[in-house]
């Protein structure tokens, strides 16, 4: 019973996150990126924000697709889902990492 639970949870998360990045690959919406949010309103005015919406976008569409992997693997225990997760994570790490550095080069050339 916890087990389905923790799946409906995670289900949730995933459709939520799936929500996000449909609004975020539209550039519409708040951005939820740390250069972004941090930023003053005058580096805010030279961020390329269409550049954050894709990394936003990327960024928990694989976040998404983590949880609902998730989902997948403990409604059914398929070890295949849990090994998507872990390559899946470490891609957005990667992937969000580079970008936050390219992205802060690219405001203080600004």
């Amino acid at each position: 019973m916890s087990d389905m639970f923790f799946a409906v949870i995670t289900g949730i998360i995933a459709v939520i996150l799936f929500i996000y990045v449909f609004f975020a690959a539209r550039c519409k919406g708040p951005i939820l990126s740390n250069t972004y949010l941090f930023a003053s309103e005058k580096e805010r005015s030279k961020i390329d924000k269409k550049a954050e919406y894709h990394m936003v976008s990327v960024v928990f569409g694989i976040l998404a697709t983590i949880f609902a992997c998730l989902t997948v693997y403990i409604i059914t225990s398929w070890n295949i889902c849990l090994y998507t997760v872990f390559v899946l994570i470490i891609c957005v790490i990667v992937y969000a990492v580079k970008e936050s550095i390219k992205s802060e080069k690219d405001i203080s050339r600004h």
